[in-house]
């Protein structure tokens, strides 16, 4: 089994991402080989429980992932269902998006892609940034023009709410003029705003569309703008204690301050969205990995 560390890492980083800069994201091998041992991670688990117990969806759903991978915790497949089924019940986007994926991979729950591709839709109507970039990807590789269409007003949809992964691909799809008309400027703002963030593989892709614009006319204001960002030297700070036990008490303690939770009160307060202000991280499959759980578990 994969080191419970970087599940939790992975999913406490989907629940607090509204309130984390994309620079903030731990992408060192030693941020994701650390793991909750010699009960380092009681206390928040604790509080974990807690909050489930008083309708906190987004506790419900780390809760379903530390009793999948059963450590931290002992594993209980059936207790990770109920609290993800219940937090999904209960139309927690962030809580259906993972259902949909653990269908699709068939993780925990009996592989069904039918029911994966349910929950999905249901994920893209609650306006969930990954869950409109799953579906655009899904939809692109379709001949049918017209999800075509639809694929591109989801990824300019998770885009605006600053999805990195939604963001990087349609400034490729911009930048090549591919199921788009090319828009090497519209592009190369998308590959500004990334490289500003941090994602360094926007950095070749930003060059080439400065040096693309740079041979048009009436554009040199411009291309000196995207000229300084990408000459920016965007500087990273990891806490040397940035590890999967600090960012899941992070997580807790976000969302006893954002409101997320109040102690006494049966109800759960509405929760935050990402929007142009902040950042959404997302995680997806790479290269020779064969699950959700591997997808969830590797950093950018």
């Amino acid at each position: 089994m994969k080191s419970f560390s970087k599940v939790l890492l992975a999913t406490s980083l989907l629940i607090v991402s509204p309130l984390f800069p994309v620079s903030a994201q731990p992408d060192t091998p030693d941020a994701v080989n650390l793991a909750c041992i010699d009960g380092q991670c009681d206390r928040d688990i604790r509080s974990l429980q807690k909050m489930a117990r008083y309708n906190n969806f987004e506790a419900m759903t780390l809760l379903s992932m530390i009793y999948a991978t059963g450590d931290g915790l002992d594993a209980d497949p059936k207790k990770a269902l109920s609290y993800l089924e219940r937090a999904a019940k209960h139309r927690s986007p962030m809580a259906v998006f993972l259902l949909s994926e653990w269908y699709r991979e068939g993780f925990v729950v009996a592989q069904d892609p039918q029911q994966s591709d349910k929950l999905l839709s249901e994920a893209v109507k609650l306006n969930h940034p990954p869950a409109q970039y799953r579906k655009a990807l899904q939809l692109l590789q379709q001949a049918d023009t017209t999800d075509v269409a639809s694929a591109i007003t989801l990824l300019e949809q998770a885009s605006e709410k600053r999805l990195v992964d939604a963001m990087f691909l349609l400034a490729r799809l911009k930048q090549n003029g591919a199921f788009v008309a090319q828009d090497i400027e519209g592009a190369a703002q998308l590959f500004k705003n990334l490289v500003l963030s941090g994602h360094d593989q926007s950095r070749p892709y930003l060059r080439n569309t400065i040096e693309m614009l740079a041979a048009e006319p009436n554009k040199s204001a411009l291309v000196a703008n995207l000229q300084q960002s990408y000459d920016v030297e965007v500087i990273r700070i990891i806490d040397r204690d940035f590890n999967a036990t600090s960012l899941l008490s992070n997580a807790v303690s976000q969302m006893n301050r954002t409101g997320l939770y109040s102690r006494g009160s049966m109800t759960k307060f509405p929760e935050i969205s990402c929007d142009v202000t902040n950042t959404c991280l997302s995680f997806r499959p790479q290269p020779g990995e064969k699950s959700v759980r591997q997808a969830l578990i590797s950093q950018k």
